[in-house]
């Protein structure tokens, strides 16, 4: 790929997200008062979006690849190979949501003595984790079916895409649903 191409590429997705990043923030800033009421909340949020992105990226490229060799087209989108793929993107966001809950618990308690609710702690992130996992791993499946339309290199265009939008519905879903975990309990 020529410099002049992977610039023309990259460079509008790239402010793009940087914008999304400082959107990311402002949601961060939003959630101030949650970070004070729900003790713990603070020590998840840097893994819940590693852990989204890492899932996205892997679940894009693994895609990617899969429409460089054939195995996925255009016309052959929804078959077997997309399906596991799927359930395998939703099934990890799941568990380890639900891990990555129960550590955000136990570290509260052992590192800072600090007691929070375990069902509204682990029930957030449990819950954002999976919801933000469903919408994140179809999104997925439209930004590769739109690059790939488009003619684009998906390595240059899905990594960039699914870290920002990653980051910005894991924040967003995580205040969504602590603020909901609280009012209900």
């Amino acid at each position: 790929m020529l410099a002049k191409d992977l610039f023309k590429q990259s460079l509008p997705l790239l402010l793009l997200c940087g914008i999304g990043g400082m959107f990311t923030g402002n949601i961060l800033a939003f959630m101030t008062p949650l970070f004070h009421s729900i003790p713990g909340l603070l020590i998840i949020v840097p893994g819940l979006i590693a852990l989204r992105g890492n899932i996205g990226t892997a679940f894009g490229s693994r895609l990617g690849s899969a429409y460089h060799l054939g195995i996925i087209s255009e016309e052959n989108m929804w078959n077997d190979t997309l399906k596991q793929n799927i359930i395998g993107s939703v099934l990890l966001s799941i568990l380890l949501s639900g891990i990555l809950g129960f550590l955000a618990y136990s570290t509260s308690i052992i590192l800072f003595k600090v007691y929070p609710s375990p069902i509204i702690l682990i029930g957030s992130v449990l819950l954002a984790g999976i919801i933000s996992g469903i919408i994140l791993t179809f999104l997925t499946v439209g930004i590769i079916f739109l690059v790939f339309k488009r003619g684009y290199d998906p390595d240059n265009i899905t990594g960039p895409a699914l870290s920002t939008v990653g980051d910005i519905i894991t924040v967003l879903t995580l205040f969504i649903c602590a603020g909901l975990m609280e009012a209900m309990i």
